[in-house]
Formats: structure tokens, sequence, C-alpha cells
């Protein structure tokens, strides 16, 4: 069992492995799935972004399309935590649904062309726009996830950051795969 173990954390790569890291109260290598590690880069891509000023009392919504099981691994990893003095909070969303609250969203599951009228509509918001979609960044998306040799990776479009007034940590943009 302990050998299976090691074998799964050397496949999973030094990167993934830090991310989880990152997290206070990671879940044990056995526990790790694919929504729970996605949940958990998530969360370290909120962490690691800086977004204009919000009002304090407003929670900081990350918001899922397409994926309840990201979205049911995104509420454990974000119960009770604080982002910038903000509460956190997750919320599934439609892909026509308006997405004003969102500060995050995780698009999954959906046509390219559902996710770009999602990124159209967000244009120029305060809003990091992530997917699993092929492609997204091309789109105007901010960050994708994809597996490459068993590792969960992300490439970043730093330009559809910029257009959405965020910064993405010197941390965060060094893990990123550049294409």
């Amino acid at each position: 069992m302990c050998r299976i173990r090691h074998r799964w954390l050397a496949r999973i790569g030094p990167a993934t492995l830090a991310g989880l890291l990152l997290i206070p109260g990671a879940v044990s290598a056995q526990d790790v799935t694919e929504p729970v590690l996605k949940a958990a880069f998530i969360y370290n891509f909120a962490k690691f972004t800086e977004w204009p000023a919000a009002p304090a009392q407003e929670p900081f919504i990350l918001c899922v399309v397409g994926d309840a099981a990201v979205g049911d691994a995104l509420v454990e990893a974000v119960k009770a935590r604080v982002l910038a003095g903000q509460n956190l909070g997750v919320s599934r969303i439609a892909p026509g649904d308006p997405a004003l609250k969102c500060r995050l969203i995780y698009i999954s599951g959906v046509t390219a062309q559902q996710a770009e009228q999602l990124i159209a509509r967000l244009r120029d918001l305060p809003v990091l726009t992530i997917s699993d979609l092929e492609g997204f960044t091309e789109l105007g998306g901010t960050a994708r996830f994809f597996f490459e040799n068993g590792r969960l990776r992300f490439s970043v479009n730093r330009a559809s950051a910029e257009r959405a007034h965020l910064r993405l940590s010197s941390k965060l943009l060094s893990l990123a795969i550049r294409k």
C-alpha cells in the first residue's frame, strides 16, 4: 500500500503536490480525486490573484458551471475560509445564468460556443475564468487545466487577466505551462 501511494505521489508531480500543500489541511493522498485536485487548484488560483477592491461585507463567490463533482469538492475546499477579508462561497450556475456576483468561475462540460458566450459576457469584468475545455485560453479565458503525462497542469492567458484588471501572482505564473 505504501509503495502504491509513493508511486501515485511521484506521478502527480512536484508542482501539483506543491499546490496541494498550499491548502491548509490538505487531504491525504488516497483521498485525492480529479475533482478534489481541480478544486485545490481553483482555490489556489483565488488565493494567488489580486482583484480590484470590493466591499468587505460581500462574500467572495466562486462559481462553477457544468461540473457538479468539482462544485462539491470546491464547497469542501473553501468551507470556513476567508480570502482578503471576505468569506468564501460557492455558487453553481448554468451557462446562460448571470454571473455578476462571481469573482472566479470554473467552466466545464459545456460546448466551446457556450464557453465563448460566457467569456464575452464577462469581458472586462474582474472575473477570473478557468476551464478544462480545449482552446479555452484562445477563446479569451484566463486559465485552462489539462493533463500532461498524468499530471494536472495549467496554462494562462495573461492578456485576459490584465483585461479583467486581475493581477496573477508570480508564484502562480511560474507554475504555468507556456504554450
